[in-house]
């Protein structure tokens, strides 16, 4: 209702300027008086009685409002006044990377700040163009373009890839961005409002600035490390990441866990046995050794043997099955809870601080969708090396492309996909030898959607051993 009190004299600048609409001052005689009758207003459109207001909502009103006031013969029968204009700029005043990065760590530390007022007036400008009907909302429709529109900023400086660079098709990219506008529409409603839009981007510029805002060409893509740009920050990303599965937090956790488990995954097999897991604990401990969260392998064991053993019998704990190997699930399950477990109390980087050695200037970890063949003879060509040697370059980029397939279709993100998921991974993964006529559509594979998944979850059940 505050708010909306200095709404009102906002709005009512562009009429006043004409001398259509009278002055607050020439309204009411006091403040006291002038607050109540607006509060009263707001109540009005304040359907649900939530205390809040939409720009939807406030959009319908001022519309009727405007509406009722021209119909019925408008005069301009008060002095003029002189008004303020906000142009909604797009935000380019950075000249360099790190430039914008600053810009964004600057914008999401303080709502009081001139970065945040820049940034809230730059997605405004976004959701405005995105906002084809001028509905104050968007639909999912929409909503494809807005992200987009909203990308170009840190596209520009390689922060983001290009839609291209992220989905196999059209149909992928859409698929992906309906998922995540239902993410953002928690009420179901089908639409979703500035307010709904600015508080999910803040939360995600919030969550990249946590884990540091590394430009993607650099090797920070879906299969990237957390670079947290302090203790505080890499602790504040591990309790967001841990406490709720449907945040950027959790999905960033997901894959920081996963190119922790490819890189100790040396036989690009998919699984990791005892003594891949050795080397797996010191992978994924660089990132808190790195603040001073946990002790070197040196300071824990007196010897390799010891070590070893401790990790062994860590292993036989995750391997509940005992097939003396581990997947992702496995890992990552065992990982978010262990992390939770050090976050959930008082956590201090009681340990001596230890430079990270990981190699973030890895493209192949980007994981790429693989397009690299310019005609059938060389898809085919690329198809043949990969699968003869394990130790080829084109089994390395059919691994990452796979497992960007896998991840792509993992919506609950678990590191295992059910018979639903796996639907959608086959039309993720058939996309790149349909592109060269190696595979049928599925619509000319199947007369109908429930042959299609009977026939899949059969694949599915032979699959799953």
């Amino acid at each position: 209702a505050a708010g909306f009190d200095g709404l009102i004299d906002i709005a009512a600048e562009a009429p006043r300027k004409y001398g259509f609409a009278p002055s607050a001052a020439s309204m009411f005689k006091t403040d006291v008086e002038r607050k109540a009758s607006r509060a009263a207003l707001f109540s009005a459109i304040d359907d649900n009685n939530s205390g809040t207001i939409s720009f939807n909502e406030f959009l319908k009103w001022a519309v009727t409002h405007i509406r009722g006031k021209v119909s019925s013969g408008a005069r301009a029968e008060y002095p003029p006044a002189t008004s303020a204009e906000n142009n909604l700029p797009m935000y380019d005043d950075a000249t360099s990377a790190d430039e914008f990065s600053r810009f964004c760590a600057a914008a999401v530390a303080s709502k009081e700040s001139q970065e945040y007022e820049k940034l809230y007036f730059h997605l405004l400008r976004c959701f405005s163009d995105a906002d084809v009907e001028r509905a104050g909302q968007i639909n999912a429709k929409d909503f494809d373009g807005l992200v987009d529109v909203a990308a170009a900023a840190p596209r520009n400086f390689g922060f983001a890839p290009r839609a291209t660079e992220m989905y196999l098709s059209q149909e992928d990219r859409q698929n992906a961005r309906s998922k995540l506008f239902k993410e953002i529409n928690t009420e179901g409603s089908g639409v979703i409002s500035f307010q709904e839009f600015l508080a999910w981007a803040i939360s995600h510029i919030k969550a990249k600035v946590q884990r540091g805002v590394v430009p993607w060409k650099t090797g920070i893509g879906k299969l990237s490390l957390i670079q947290t740009d302090s203790a505080e920050d890499f602790v504040c990303f591990l309790k967001d990441a841990t406490s709720s599965k449907t945040g950027t937090a959790y999905q960033d956790l997901y894959f920081h866990l996963l190119r922790c488990f490819t890189d100790a995954d040396t036989t690009k097999s998919g699984v990791i046995d005892a003594d891949g897991f050795d080397g797996l604990i010191d992978i994924a401990a660089q990132a808190p050794r790195k603040y001073g969260f946990a002790p070197s392998t040196t300071s824990l064991f007196k010897s390799e043997q010891e070590r070893k053993s401790a990790r062994a019998k860590l292993f036989a704990t995750i391997d509940k099955c005992g097939s003396g190997r581990i997947s992702f699930h496995d890992f990552l399950q065992w990982a978010v809870g262990h992390i939770k477990e050090k976050v959930s109390g008082s956590i201090s980087a009681s340990y001596p601080v230890q430079a990270t050695s990981a190699s973030t200037a890895l493209e192949s970890k980007n994981l790429p969708i693989y397009d690299g063949a310019s005609s059938a003879a060389d898809f085919a060509s690329f198809c043949a090396a990969a699968t003869s040697s394990k130790a080829s370059p084109e089994y390395e980029q059919l691994y990452y492309h796979l497992l960007r397939c896998f991840s792509d279709a993992d919506s609950s993100l678990n590191g295992r996909i059910d018979a639903d998921e796996f639907d959608g991974l086959i039309d993720i993964a058939a996309a790149a030898p349909r592109k060269f006529g190696f595979a049928p559509q599925a619509n000319e594979m199947f007369s109908s959607v429930e042959e299609r998944k009977k026939a899949r979850a059969k694949l599915f059940q032979s699959i799953n051993t």
